[in-house]
């Protein structure tokens, strides 16, 4: 298998481990890098087609014949050694075996053959030290640094920033996705026709608000008690706050409660017992009825319309002029009515008629949704 990835370049075997997260470094040979990729196989098989179809993609060409089995011939040369040195055994026993026989026929041969020896090793010991005096001779040669500093320094830089360089990529993706799935959960939010009700009655919760609070001097708060006044000195600055009694007198209170009535609590009723939202969902040749609105949207912006335009025209009945329970109540309901129109139906206006109008053409085109 590993002969098949030798047929690639260096260059492109370096990029394609380094994006399979194999640990190379620049200074590896291309034997280096397929023994690491032969043992980054054996513990993730599945890394091979990977590998493999990023080669055959992004590779730049394959390399010539002599590359591609250097590596094979590396194994053979391996294989030849203990071969010959069983053959050279062999002849060095049989030179043994013949000396002995020579010794034995002929002594003065035997002394001519040391003369020979013993001028050979001459010849040999002359030899090394010719070797020796061209290697200190060689110009070319050029002794490693005693400290490899792209070793130890370089390297280690270049790997610490491309972990930071990945690390800033994986943060930017993650703020990607979340930013894109917030959105995505705003726009589903606001695109409903229910919201659009929640969001004018919220406007019409802070117009009350803003009516009954006021901006004070900070010595005139009323909330604030004297205890504080006569030990903290800054309670007696004319520094602006925000006066809050307001919203528990009578006025305010009253004001709340007609508008929680005829804004919320009449509006979801009707909206509850009057619902067009129901669909009707076949699923195995049987069918469901289900409603996709509790309060039907519809519904809730016409009743709070009607009712907001009602509630304004009660000034427009007369108060009972006898004396009797249900008089007397009738009196107390339209004393509070036009107390309300005086201060928060005053501020709001036609406000409510065009929300409300809005509210009504846009639940209208949401019934046609498919749901």
């Amino acid at each position: 298998m590993m002969s098949d990835f030798g047929k690639y370049k260096k260059a492109d075997l370096f990029q394609a481990m380094k994006r399979a997260g194999v640990p190379v470094v620049n200074k590896d040979t291309k034997k280096i890098l397929l023994e690491k990729l032969e043992s980054h196989f054996k513990s993730k098989p599945a890394q091979v087609v990977i590998i493999q179809n990023f080669l055959e993609e992004n590779g730049s060409g394959l390399v010539e014949g002599e590359e591609i089995t250097v590596i094979e011939d590396e194994v053979a040369a391996k294989e030849e050694i203990p071969v010959a040195n069983d053959a050279g055994d062999d002849d060095e026993e049989e030179d043994e075996d013949d000396d002995e026989d020579d010794e034995d026929d002929d002594d003065d041969d035997d002394e001519d053959e040391d003369e020979d020896e013993g001028e050979d090793d001459e010849e040999d010991d002359d030899d090394v030290v010719i070797v020796q005096d061209d290697d200190a001779e060689d110009k070319d040669y050029q002794a490693p640094p005693p400290l490899n500093l792209k070793e130890y320094i370089v390297d280690p830089i270049i790997t610490h920033s491309e972990n930071l360089i990945e690390k800033f990529y994986e943060i930017t993706d993650s703020f990607g996705f979340s930013t894109l799935e917030t959105t995505e959960k705003i726009r589903d939010h606001l695109s409903s026709s229910v919201t659009l009700n929640n969001l004018e009655i919220s406007f019409e919760f802070l117009i009350f608000v803003y009516n009954f609070i006021y901006i004070v001097p900070l010595n005139e708060n009323s909330l604030i008690h004297q205890f504080f006044r006569d030990n903290i000195p800054i309670f007696n600055s004319t520094y602006p706050s925000i006066e809050i009694s307001g919203l528990f007198n009578g006025k305010a209170i009253t004001t709340f409660t007609i508008w929680l009535i005829s804004a919320i609590i009449l509006p979801s009723t009707i909206s509850y017992f009057i619902n067009f939202t129901s669909r009707i969902i076949e699923i195995e040749d049987d069918e469901y009825l289900f409603r996709i609105h509790t309060y039907d949207p519809f519904i809730f912006a016409l009743a709070k319309t009607l009712i907001y335009y009602f509630v304004g025209q009660s000034s427009v009945i007369n108060f009972s002029k006898h004396e009797c329970f249900w008089s007397s109540l009738q009196n107390k309901i339209l004393m509070n009515l036009g107390l309300y129109n005086t201060t928060l139906s005053s501020t709001l206006g036609s406000l409510p008629y065009i929300f409300g109008g809005v509210n009504i053409l846009i639940a209208l085109y949401a019934q046609f949704e498919e749901y």
